[in-house]
């Protein structure tokens, strides 16, 4: 008995020496014995923090703000509605992991949920920024009764009730209740399930005091719930902007339960969260359009003078094609390789830079399959594209035959202006490839049976064709301002006509990739990640590129000129191959003519 005494004695004076308050041994004082005085203080320090909760979060937490970070916590303790649109580097996810650690403990029994693209996305929040606070925080770790975070659930659970639970934005999230959400990268949510599955999530809180008959139908008490978005920038012809706009003109209209906020690059800058230097190096490789939206906040739209809309761009495709890697090569089979259909013809279309180190000239090459439709012409996808800063010709056009022969492809469309003939030599002889094994044949100018090709541009590649039995599969692009009208003008119906498709923006592919590629994230074995990403985000500086294209009309002539900093060599790639493609179009539909008068009126009103 006395050494269980003893063991007892040992554990009491560990507990009494503890900073948990819940392992604390505690005197208990019941409820009547409360002074009127004591209740009235615990009172109004709950309100006091409850209208100030930044200083609750340094106060009592410990965790030191900057002053942006405090507007931004007042902002949304005091909205019904919050939008806040963030750049890049503004710790957009911490500061949402001490939001909803201050509401949970602030309102005891409240249920907070965070809503993101994917679980995995979401649960960030809790898996890192949660798990700091708990681990570097003496009075969060005291609040917290555990942190649950797997491929299934992500949940925070508290000693007081309150619970922070992480959804995805899908049809699967279905059901939950909650007195306060949080949808962070709000931009990635698609509308019907923000409006159909996310929204009645909401419900208001319903505090202890409210079972008391003098307070349970006072009106001015019910705690309604709260929904807050916060999100990058993004295209002003997506949904997002609409809240925006509704947000802001609640706010300006004098509805103080509605409020917006933005914050650009720089706040990261005066707070050291990172250098200018580092802010320049990230900036260094991007177009104008993608700085626009992650580091100037800077929504971006089309001006009177953009020839493209983004909504022009579908992003419908979720399966990328991709070359075969050095490390894995087959000589039997691309693995990522995608079955041909009946009919189906496949270009490679290169963009070329004329010289490494220009800013604003990279080659391009992209992979496009192209399946014919009976009366529409051929529908056209983009699969795949890559970029190369300028180098050797010998590489480049190596690089060129390794991605025909992976994707099976039928042409090659080649710009041949200045370095392009180059490229286009180097592509008429044998190219050997000591990692493969093999040797790639050589390749020529397309055949006479393509009578859209000049003819005196086929005699001179013809003669500068340096293979025997060269396989003819190049159409050559000499651009001119009359054909670059052409192309672009080609290029815009065909968007309008919804004869293109594209890949499907960077979060959606991620989620996309995590479930059907085993390869993709290897915790860091290789460069899979960047390996499956890149199509996908190849295809957004695409679309980017293209939005950013201002119209000068000039004596007929279409002439599409980028904006300061920014590019046109994706444009130039795809737009050269579609030139190609509209040729095949008119054959399929010449083939295809309706014969009888009714369906010529249907071909018509269908716009061909």
């Amino acid at each position: 008995m006395a050494g269980k005494s003893q063991v007892f004695k040992d554990d009491f004076s560990k507990r009494v020496q503890s900073q948990d308050i819940f392992k604390k041994p505690q005197s208990m004082v019941k409820h009547q014995d409360i002074e009127e005085a004591k209740k009235e203080k615990y009172k109004l320090w709950i309100t006091f923090y409850r209208r100030n909760p930044h200083r609750f979060v340094e106060d009592y937490f410990g965790i030191k703000l900057f002053p942006y970070q405090v507007l931004w916590i007042w902002i949304l303790q005091r909205s019904n509605l919050a939008y806040i649109v963030a750049s890049r580097a503004s710790a957009k996810t911490w500061l949402l992991a001490v939001w909803s650690l201050t509401l949970a403990v602030l309102y005891p029994n409240s249920k907070i949920t965070v809503v993101a693209k994917t679980l995995s996305q979401g649960g960030i929040i809790l898996k890192e920024k949660m798990q700091s606070l708990y681990d570097n925080h003496p009075n969060v770790k005291r609040e917290i009764k555990s942190i649950i975070t797997n491929s299934n659930v992500s949940e925070c659970v508290f000693r007081n009730g309150s619970t922070i639970l992480v959804v995805p934005g899908s049809e699967s999230a279905r059901g939950h209740r909650s007195n306060f959400i949080i949808v962070e990268e709000a931009r990635l949510l698609g509308k019907d399930i923000l409006e159909q599955v996310i929204k009645p999530f909401l419900t208001s809180r319903m505090p202890p005091y409210k079972s008391n008959p003098l307070y349970e139908n006072d009106p001015l008490l019910v705690e309604e719930g709260v929904i807050s978005y916060i999100t990058s920038c993004w295209y002003t012809t997506e949904y997002w902007w609409e809240y925006v706009k509704t947000c802001i003109k609640r706010m300006v209209s004098g509805d103080d339960t509605a409020n917006f906020m933005a914050l650009d690059y720089l706040i990261s800058i005066r707070h050291g969260i990172k250098t200018v230097e580092t802010i320049k190096n990230e900036m260094s490789d991007m177009d104008e359009v993608t700085i626009q939206l992650e580091y100037l906040n800077i929504p971006s739209g089309t001006s009177s003078k953009s020839y493209f809309k983004t909504s022009q761009f579908p992003r419908n495709i979720k399966r990328a094609f991709y070359p075969q890697r050095d490390e894995t090569y087959s000589d039997k089979k691309n693995p990522y390789a995608i079955p041909k259909t009946d009919g189906e013809i496949r270009f490679i279309s290169v963009d070329v830079a004329s010289r490494a180190g220009k800013k604003n000239d990279n080659t391009i090459i992209s992979c496009i399959r192209c399946i014919p439709m009976i009366g529409k012409g051929m529908e056209r996808s983009l699969l795949y594209a890559e970029s190369h800063k300028g180098e050797h010709t010998g590489i480049q056009s190596k690089r060129i035959k390794e991605i025909y022969h992976d994707f099976e492809a039928d042409y090659i469309v080649l710009d041949i202006q200045n370095i392009g003939i180059s490229i286009y030599d180097n592509l008429s002889q044998v190219t050997p490839s000591d990692e493969r094994g093999i040797n790639f044949p050589p390749m020529g100018v397309v055949g006479r049976e393509f009578d859209f090709v000049e003819e005196k541009l086929r005699e001179e590649l013809e003669g500068r064709t340096l293979g025997m039995n060269a396989m003819p599969v190049i159409f050559p692009i000499a651009a001119s301002a009359t054909l670059n009208s052409q192309i672009a003008v080609m290029f815009r119906t065909s968007l309008q006509k919804k004869m293109w498709n594209f890949l499907i923006p960077d979060g959606d592919a991620e989620t996309f990739l995590i479930k059907s590629q085993k390869e993709f994230m290897k915790n860091g074995e290789d460069n899979s990640y960047s390996f499956f990403m890149s199509p996908y985000v190849q295809t957004g500086l695409l679309i980017s590129e293209c939005v950013g294209l201002d119209m000068v009309l000039n004596n007929g002539i279409v002439k599409l000129s980028e904006r300061p900093g920014a590019r046109k060599d994706r444009y130039s790639s795809v737009s050269y191959a579609n030139f190609i493609i509209s040729q095949f179009d008119t054959d399929l539909l010449r083939e295809s003519q309706p014969n009888d008068e009714l369906s010529s009126l249907m071909a018509l009103t269908m716009g061909f």
